[in-house]
């Protein structure tokens, strides 16, 4: 049964609760907020509220993360370490369980809205730092107005602010040197009190980078400065890297201003210092969370692709890459049965073995997938050939881990190839490496395959015409036709077998054998089963009409493998009868043996439950094999459908006198043993009469007609040919 990850319902109201409450007491230790403790948890609980909301399919967590990284500002949350117990409360509350869940959707949102609450929390900073600028400069010139009437006054409460800020303040004269400063400027800075007058504050501003990292301005500081002077910016904002007086490197907001004289001339300059350096940490750790797998530390595929882009594009001309997509086989049954922890532990061996398998090559390695690994290598005159490099990885992958006295092997099915750096555009050449990796694994476990151009043309039309099956569905150019089912005895068409056929209109139209291949291609066949089945159910009563019942099941329904083995497969069938009212006795449903055999899916059960409720079975593809006549003789199959090649096959004029003798002896034992054998795909009257002599007992194929439309039903009676025993 096939199972589709769906986004986690929202937590209970106590999982809110205990998250707010678990944001409140590490704030409230760690930081101080001029607030209530009741006052705090009741605005984080409205907080939580609206994060968790953000995170639902329809949500928008990163419009939703800055807007509450901006409110915390707004409440009084500017403590230095205020945000930092937020990130930590909000990560072990949201993503605690990241590595253990399977829906990397809702990782990735939560990620972000975290990095954009970071971000709206920064811009809020730089907000109250330009508002504390412009209470700073108003008090300034108040107090230069009301010198005459209340020079004291004025004077205190200009140092009151001036003290009491949070926020570095410094006033210089236009040379650069601290005339002034504030306290919270000498724990910036590292400076004692007292000791940074007469000192040039550009000098504890780093300008030696030409392009300092973390977003960061580069050049001189003091250019910020001539250009309030000369006018050019009322006042420049930048993010700079500044040394401290004890030689440690931070990161600080600073906005640069002036003040004017009484004639309006320029006087002084104000710089407002905001230490930014613990945000910047945060946004560095969460910047490294979005780009870089968590368990195994390399690249995940974003990050992938986005070198993969920018190692094509800066290699030398005339160069080459190598791509291998390295796909663990049988990793899913290692989590199901030793656990996930187990798992972890392997896929962080693993990558470290693909490290030590292309040691010594310019390579990049990522984790792509849950399971899946991406090896890029920029080739030199000594990277081996590929046989060689997949023989490396293979033998790395093939020794033993040991884990709690366990030793797990694992293997890989790679997907590999080797081409020109102008050859391929990036896009071209991942799913290049892609379509390799889906050819290796349909070879079976451990093998590799290489890309070749000239059967990727016929396997691309073949996806595109694999995704329209839907709309064709739905527009109506796919529909179901019927063929008859002529019973050989007496020469009589007794029900009928749908099958699909897609109009193509110009490009002419596909049968039922490629339909099916297309839609089994992306899984459309399990969506597509249902549909049909309500369909064909509902044109029961005609097919009566023209029929009769006397003769057993009027539809012949054949499944394919996934079709077979899906776990919805008996309630559809049950839906589809309870909507239609069609009787269950008339309807014959006919399995893969293939499926049933190697116990895909649902595909055992289902062959017994729909034997349980009245629907008469079949087993499709059978070929004689012991095991297939097991399986018949201890199921309660109707019918047994011989495969179109091999035994099937063996009606016509070019089969071998050794195979028409073992079918014909096949033939008899599935009809004395008291089932209907039938063959597909009849095609001229010598084959019908060699099958009649055979013992089958109905055949189908296109000697009797082309399929018929639904709407004309009635002509399956008239499809009929005369076949005389010879």
């Amino acid at each position: 049964m096939d199972t589709y990850p769906v986004h986690p319902a929202p937590p209970p109201a106590s999982r809110r609760e205990e998250l707010a409450h678990a944001w409140t007491t590490h704030t409230t230790s760690s930081a101080y907020i001029p607030r209530a403790v009741v006052e705090i948890e009741e605005l984080l609980l409205e907080l939580v509220d609206q994060l968790l909301a953000a995170l639902a399919p329809d949500g928008e967590p990163e419009a939703t993360g800055a807007e509450v990284g901006a409110r915390l500002v707004r409440e009084g949350f500017i403590d230095p370490t205020a945000l930092r117990a937020t990130i930590d409360s909000l990560t072990t509350g949201l993503l605690g369980d990241i590595e253990h869940t399977p829906d990397t959707e809702l990782a990735r949102r939560t990620v972000a809205m975290l990095g954009a609450l970071s971000t709206g929390y920064a811009e809020g900073l730089r907000s109250y730092t330009l508002t504390q600028q412009e209470q700073v400069k108003q008090a300034l010139f108040n107090a230069m107005v009301r010198t005459e009437h209340n020079l004291r006054a004025t004077e205190n409460r200009f140092r009151e602010v001036f003290t009491s800020s949070a926020v570095g303040i410094a006033i210089t004269d236009l040379d650069g040197m601290v005339v002034e400063s504030n306290p919270a400027l000498s724990g910036i800075l590292a400076c004692p009190p007292g000791q940074l007058a007469g000192r040039q504050l550009p000098e504890f501003f780093l300008s030696d980078d030409e392009m300092p990292a973390a977003g960061g301005t580069p050049g001189d500081v003091r250019n910020g400065y001539r250009r309030v002077l000369a006018g050019e910016a009322e006042r420049v904002r930048e993010h700079r890297r500044l040394r401290k007086e004890n030689g440690e490197t931070a990161w600080a907001f600073l906005a640069i201003s002036l003040l004017h004289d009484g004639a309006g001339d320029p006087a002084y300059f104000v710089t407002m210092v905001q230490d930014t350096s613990e945000l910047q940490l945060l946004q560095d750790r969460l910047s490294h969370q979005l780009l870089y797998d968590a368990l195994t530390g390399l690249p995940n595929r974003q990050h992938f692709a986005s070198k993969l882009e920018s190692t094509l594009g800066q290699a030398e001309p005339g160069g080459t890459v190598t791509l291998c997509f390295v796909n663990l086989d049988g990793f899913a049954g290692i989590n199901n049965s030793l656990g996930h922890q187990f798992g972890d532990r392997l896929l962080r061996t693993v990558a470290g073995r693909l490290e030590a398998a292309v040691e010594g090559e310019k390579a990049l390695l990522a984790r792509i997938g849950p399971d899946e690994f991406a090896v890029l290598i920029e080739d030199s005159p000594t990277t081996p050939i590929i046989d060689d490099i997949v023989g490396r990885i293979n033998a790395e992958l093939a020794e033993a881990e040991y884990i709690d006295e366990r030793g797990v092997g694992v293997g890989a099915s790679i997907g590999a190839l080797r081409c020109g750096v102008a050859e391929m555009s990036p896009v071209e050449l991942f799913r290049a490496a892609d379509t390799a990796l889906r050819k290796a694994k349909a070879s079976g476990r451990r093998q590799w395959a290489g890309f070749h151009a000239q059967e990727d043309g016929p396997d691309r039309e073949r996806d595109a015409l694999a995704a329209e099956v839907p709309a064709a569905w739905e527009n109506g150019q796919l529909t179901v036709v019927y063929e008859p089912v002529v019973r050989l005895a007496d020469e009589r068409t007794i029900a009928a077998r749908p099958v699909l056929s897609w109009d193509r209109g110009d490009g002419g139209t596909i049968g039922h054998g490629d339909c099916v291949q297309l839609a089994e291609r992306t899984g459309m066949s399990v969506q597509l089963g249902p549909m049909v089945l309500r369909d064909v159910c509902g044109r029961l009563p005609e097919l009566r009409a023209a029929l009769g019942d006397d003769s057993g099941p009027l539809l012949r329904i054949e499944l394919s493998r996934l079709q077979s083995g899906d776990g919805d497969l008996v309630r559809a069938v049950h839906r589809a009868i309870k909507e239609t009212g069609a009787p269950a006795e008339l309807l014959e449903i006919g399995l893969d043996i293939a499926a049933v055999l190697d116990d895909y899916g649902d595909a055992r059960d289902n062959l017994e439950v729909l034997a349980d409720v009245g629907v008469a079975t079949a087993l499709y593809g059978f070929q004689g094999g012991p095991r297939e006549l097991d399986l018949v003789s201890d199921t309660r199959v109707r019918t047994v459908t011989l495969g179109v090649d091999g035994a099937g096959a063996a009606g016509r004029e070019t089969a071998s006198a050794v195979l028409r003798e073992e079918t014909e002896r096949l033939v008899r034992a599935v009809v004395a043993g008291g089932r209907e054998c039938s063959v597909l795909d009849v095609r001229t009257e010598a084959e019908a009469r060699w099958w009649a002599n055979a013992g089958v007992t109905s055949v189908q194929g296109s000697m009797f007609g082309p399929p018929v439309p639904a709407g004309n039903l009635a002509a399956l009676a008239e499809m009929s040919r005369p076949v005389s025993a010879g």
